[in-house]
């Protein structure tokens, strides 16, 4: 997978293991997911309620299909259903629907609609079946969604051919029916494609070269009967290529790297949600655990929770350490949002372009999300450079953000 690099001199901020405290937010009530990048703490920032389903864009057979499972604290769930017929032109009714399905937590290559697929068949999808010949998948399934707003429509995964997805969908009764494509290469060097349904509309892409996703998902968990029921949490899971070995049992501060090294998954969901534990008034964190993190270009970061705000202010708050350094001299061929200098004194420039001119808010919170400035500025299609006024706030960690369409983009800053 085709994947973007961000310049290395940005890794020079970060010392060999020198720890460094960083936060991710959820954002207030999990409203957003958030996605990360370890090398310079570079996030950016989804709404839980502007997307529905999200494509998989990487690879030539890899046809991942993600139903957005992410919700605010006590919001209404997107569930999807298997129908109860196959073909399409079939009338439904909601009463008739009862096998709900999931994405798949182990691997961002399979999505809810792919979990009804044969695992020992590798032409089998789940939304559809590969003709190894061609290499054409074709759909054979009918599946309902119901909205985070109640309503329902039914849709059905009509193809992937030369990387263009072909999706249709109605009302469940057929009407209002309407048909879509997604094309694989216009989302080259990123993961997902993020579809909003009711407009046919994609969402920018993630603009960074994420590790990390910080976001609300079904997961799997005992239901003390021998069975399994579904729970609604707040978690981390992996990037496609991320490596992570989970430490239990241990002195977060001691604990080394060659111990765990032998346990690296590729699994997503090793981090997962079991960091912390609510006991019905306060969230604890395990305090004997440690996550390393092996990035695409061989750099190995190790992980310790240290706080979480819930969901009044989502904020997570971490130590990283820089494990095992890789990929100096590789060369940098994208570069979206930096601040200079950094770190720094007095007053920075927070660098970026952008594709449209207009209106934005950009402000600067402290290490535990409280805002310290805030102001409204210009932006102009193409580069930009907005002053940060940190020259009277006192020496610590800072992280300057700014939206610019539909995505929060955000960098820390370390004022001396």
């Amino acid at each position: 997978m085709k994947r973007i690099l961000f310049p290395l001199a940005l890794l020079t901020t970060l010392s060999l293991s020198a720890q460094d405290l960083v936060q991710v937010s959820y954002g207030p009530s999990y409203k957003n997911q958030t996605y990360y990048q370890l090398s310079d703490d570079a996030t950016a920032s989804l709404d839980n309620n502007t997307w529905d389903i999200a494509f998989t864009t990487y690879g030539e057979n890899i046809a991942g299909i993600h139903l957005n499972e992410s919700t605010v604290t006590f919001g209404d769930e997107a569930v999807l259903y298997l129908a109860p017929s196959t073909n399409f032109d079939d009338p439904i009714l909601v009463a008739d629907l009862s096998e709900r399905l999931y994405n798949d937590e182990k691997s961002w290559d399979y999505g809810a609609f792919n979990s009804t697929r044969d695992v020992n068949d590798p032409n089998d999808v789940g939304w559809g079946y590969l003709d190894a010949g061609t290499g054409k998948i074709t759909g054979d399934l009918v599946f309902v969604l119901r909205f985070k707003n109640g309503s329902y429509q039914k849709l059905q995964i009509v193809s992937l051919e030369q990387g263009v997805y072909t999706i249709k969908h109605a009302d469940l009764d057929g009407s209002n029916e309407n048909t879509l494509t997604i094309d694989k290469a216009n989302f080259t060097g990123v993961d997902f494609a993020y579809l909003t349904l009711s407009s046919g509309q994609t969402l920018p892409s993630i603009p960074i070269d994420w590790d990390l996703a910080f976001l609300r998902y079904a997961a799997p968990n005992d239901d003390g009967a021998g069975g399994v029921i579904q729970i609604m949490s707040s978690g981390v899971l992996s990037a496609p290529g991320i490596e992570v070995a989970q430490a239990n049992f241990v002195d977060p501060g001691d604990v080394e790297f060659a111990d765990f090294e032998d346990s690296l998954s590729t699994d997503i969901d090793i981090i997962g949600s079991d960091w912390k534990t609510f006991n019905n008034t306060s969230w604890l964190l395990v305090n004997d655990r440690a996550y390393f993190v092996k990035t695409e270009n061989g750099s190995v970061w190790k992980l310790v929770f240290v706080d979480f705000g819930g969901s009044s202010t989502g904020n997570v708050i971490f130590s990283k350490e820089l494990i095992v350094e890789t990929g100096v001299g590789e060369e940098a061929t994208f570069e979206r949002l930096s601040v200079y200098p950094n770190p720094t004194s007095g007053d920075a420039t927070l660098l970026f372009s952008a594709k449209n001119s207009g209106v934005t808010n950009i402000g600067l919170t402290n290490l535990y999300g409280r805002n310290v400035w805030s102001g409204n500025f210009v932006v102009n299609a193409g580069f930009n450079a907005a002053q940060l006024p940190l020259d009277n706030l006192p020496s610590g960690q800072y992280f300057a953000k700014i939206w610019l369409g539909s995505t929060l983009f955000t960098k820390k800053i370390v004022k001396n």
